[in-house]
């Protein structure tokens, strides 16, 4: 029985010592070697990931050559968290001498235009992320109004009104162009394929968005175009022509 468990034991040793003198020999494979950033499985943001690996590359590379245990993962988790654009981020320590970060970014779901005609994301949860270059952006309906970059609440009420409009028909999510705030009027959204502008104010959008419906499909049959249509009130819908006196 000795002999069964002392063959284990002896392998173990050998295999410590040799490990012990391969490192002594080798202090290199204690190093960090490489650090690198992947966008995860999960996520589109191929464009938004470009743009964290450009800012985040020169920070993570700082760390390479330094010893294993000057390297916390959770040290270099910080540092991809503190980016605005990361939602998730997991790391993993890849023997000898590796760490490889996996990096999930906002969903960018509306661009809000600043008052630098800069594009901003805005992701699902109204975090303001930071601007893409124009040439970069993807095709997302567009934010404006000042109250809308210092107002995050203002934000998700865009961002509810944005989900409450339906998949298909004349208000569909796709055909949405613009969302426009102000105090006079509240909300306000512009389509693609209308030149008129649709007041839906502050609150009960699902309603007002189904009144609307309505009306557009009535205008549509109709020919009427060039139109501004109020949907702010509780009960009814008003609409007046552009070029009606």
């Amino acid at each position: 029985m000795w002999r069964i468990v002392r063959i284990p034991i002896m392998l173990f040793i050998v295999g410590t010592i040799t490990a012990g003198v391969s490192i002594a020999l080798n202090p290199q494979w204690l190093k960090v070697e490489s650090i690198t950033l992947t966008l995860s499985a999960n996520s589109d943001e191929a464009i938004i990931f470009q743009r964290l690996h450009s800012a985040l590359g020169p920070k993570l590379t700082k760390m390479q050559g330094r010893y294993f245990w000057e390297v916390p993962l959770e040290q270099v988790a910080q540092i991809v968290r503190a980016d605005k654009r990361v939602k998730t981020v997991s790391v993993y320590r890849e023997f000898p001498s590796r760490i490889r970060l996996e990096v999930t970014p906002y969903t960018a779901v509306l661009a809000y235009l600043g008052s630098d005609n800069r594009f901003y994301p805005v992701a699902r949860d109204a975090t303001l992320l930071p601007p893409l270059p124009l040439g970069e952006f993807p095709d997302l309906p567009v934010l404006r109004g000042k109250e809308l970059r210092d107002e995050p609440e203002l934000r998700l009420l865009a961002l509810t009104l944005f989900e409450s409009l339906p998949q298909e028909g004349d208000l569909r999510r796709a055909s949405l162009s613009e969302i426009v705030y102000s105090k006079k009027d509240g909300f306000k959204v512009f389509l693609s394929q209308m030149s008129g502008e649709i007041k839906l104010g502050e609150t009960d959008f699902g309603p007002k968005i189904s009144r609307v419906k309505k009306v557009l499909s009535y205008l549509e049959s109709q020919d009427v175009k060039s139109r501004v249509i109020d949907a702010r009130f509780q009960k009814k819908v008003v609409v007046r022509v552009r070029n009606s006196p």
